[in-house]
């Protein structure tokens, strides 16, 4: 199992997380904005089997990728200095289809055989995450495009959410699934929704792995990936 993270996570949450896999710590220099040029959903699409990356993702990500038996494709847009330029592949793959800013999404993403959920937000897994048979978005929205099309969304308030730089982070960059594993760099109790999300995933099935006790810290996500056979 090979676990993606920015290398800025609080280092109680990255020592928990390396119980569970080998954890990468993601950094990039000159790339993005300095708040989140760790951050894995900027550089990183996750489908069920396979990753498409930025071209210019550095070489040693590409190489860990590599080594672990890891698919991936390469993206044709590189990650840029600034927005839109940053979101291009901070899409969200879900069961009803790829949730993202159609304008801006990379070429090869939106060449799967899989529909496009156009929505204004463009830093869409910064926000979102899929669980409880439903997705979870600290964007409004987000929240509205998918209650228009009748898709079970739960909406979280990010205001206590940390991202160093910021007034506040998102929802969806301070988390992963992974099985029946929701795992979380903060504690959702000092989450407004947090005890009300606690039992939806709960009554999922899902055990919460809260990695430290503290406010929720915006890492661009946890990206579980398990190495193909």
């Amino acid at each position: 199992m090979l676990i993606i993270v920015d290398r800025k996570m609080p280092g109680k949450a990255y020592k928990a997380l390396t119980e569970y896999g080998r954890v990468v710590g993601l950094a990039t220099e000159n790339i993005g904005y300095n708040a989140i040029s760790g951050h894995p959903d900027i550089f990183f699409f996750q489908l069920p089997e396979e990753l498409v990356v930025a071209p210019n993702l550095p070489e040693c990500y590409k190489t860990i990728l590599k080594e672990k038996n890891i698919k991936y494709i390469e993206g044709k847009t590189p990650v840029g200095a600034k927005y839109p330029h940053t979101a291009h592949y901070n899409a969200l793959y879900t069961e009803h289809g790829i949730i993202h800013n159609s304008r801006i999404t990379d070429h090869v993403i939106k060449s799967f055989d899989k529909r496009i959920i156009h929505c204004n937000q463009a830093y869409v897994r910064c926000n979102t995450v899929e669980a409880c048979k439903q997705i979870i978005t600290s964007d409004k929205g987000i929240e509205s495009v998918l209650i228009g099309m009748s898709i079970n969304v739960k909406y979280i308030n990010p205001q206590s959410i940390i991202l160093p730089g910021y007034k506040h982070g998102f929802f969806g960059g301070c988390c992963g699934a992974w099985r029946n594993k929701f795992f979380v760099c903060g504690s959702l109790k000092y989450l407004k929704e947090g005890a009300h999300l606690s039992s939806l995933l709960i009554d999922e099935g899902y055990e919460i792995i809260e990695l430290y006790d503290g406010e929720l810290f915006d890492v661009g996500g946890i990206f579980f990936i398990e190495q193909s056979d």
